[in-house]
């Protein structure tokens, strides 16, 4: 089973508009709004491809029963939520000639609610389970959460999958993840910008995580592990929102590996997914996604790691 987390959910309002931002009054041609949230996105990609997930969020508020009740429509998603006491925020998306995000702070989650969250994921997960972790953390949930959800998950021999902007390499290392998914500015940022994206995936792995799916927008993608290197290629198509692009493409790839498919077809149905959310008005439908999958290329690579271990002499 899939079991996602949400740790700060949203409504995101999307607002299109014919030009860019200007001062005074701005009048949309079209808006609508979509639950939001990177581990509530990966388990409606699931749902597309209808594959079971139990999505796991705080949840209060009128913002909160929105985002219940229209989870109700996805007949592959299971809901549980902890109860909280304020709103959850609302995002505002503008689509003009360039894309605008307004991302609210979101609400405060109290310690007896991130509690009962860390019981309802030890109720819920068993071996060989995957836990996504996804999105910004909510106000007041702080590393010791993540601590103690890689420890539940660790102790039933599940999985445990990383997507969360801002955390650093340092916490990575202790929870010890099977996969993370940055992109490549994320990644940076976890080491605080200092050496190559090669030397960076390269400590990560040595610290202990399995694998790394690292997005890198139009320039495709690479997929890493201690021995091995896939590089993802696609066509470059005009992206409508890049919202969501990466919550598709982790969806689909832990989607297909959790259905008994191989590294290389999960990495071509990630890269479909993400291209497909990226020209789509919200998220990618199934139709889409397959449509795309013929266009990428997947190409196996060696490590450079293990090259350079074996120019050293050491085996």
């Amino acid at each position: 089973m899939i079991v996602t987390h949400t740790s700060n959910p949203s409504i995101d309002y999307f607002l299109e508009l014919p030009h860019d931002l200007a001062p005074g009054i701005q009048r949309a041609s079209q808006g609508y709004l979509l639950p939001g949230g990177k581990g509530l996105n990966v388990s409606m990609i699931l749902n597309q491809l209808e594959i079971p997930s139990i999505a796991t969020a705080f949840l209060g508020g009128f913002s909160g029963e929105y985002i219940s009740q229209t989870m109700t429509n996805y007949p592959w998603i299971t809901l549980q939520s902890i109860k909280i006491e304020e709103a959850n925020r609302i995002n505002v998306k503008i689509r003009g000639t360039c894309e605008t995000d307004i991302n609210a702070p979101g609400p405060l989650i109290s310690p007896l609610a991130q509690q009962q969250m860390l019981k309802e994921l030890a109720r819920l997960l068993h071996a060989k389970d995957w836990l996504l972790i996804s999105g910004s953390l909510s106000r007041c949930v702080q590393e010791d959460f993540l601590l103690k959800a890689a420890q539940l998950v660790h102790r039933v021999s599940a999985r445990l999958v990383l997507d969360v902007p801002g955390i650093k390499a340092s916490l990575i290392a202790r929870l010890k993840p099977t996969l993370i998914k940055p992109n490549v500015e994320e990644l940076n940022a976890m080491f605080g910008r200092l050496g190559t994206v090669d030397e960076q995936v390269s400590q990560l792995l040595d610290a202990g995580v399995e694998q790394i799916l690292l997005s890198n927008g139009s320039q495709g993608a690479f997929f890493y592990t201690r021995t091995k290197r896939y590089r993802i290629e696609h066509p470059c198509l005009k992206a409508i929102s890049t919202v969501g692009s990466g919550d598709s493409m982790l969806a689909a790839f832990v989607g297909m590996l959790e259905q008994g498919r191989t590294i290389e077809e999960a990495l071509v149905w990630a890269a479909a997914a993400g291209e497909a959310t990226a020209i789509s008005k919200g998220l990618a439908d199934r139709a889409k996604i397959e449509a795309l999958k013929e266009n990428v290329r997947i190409i196996q690579e060696e490590a450079r790691r293990e090259q350079d271990e074996d120019n050293d002499g050491t085996n």
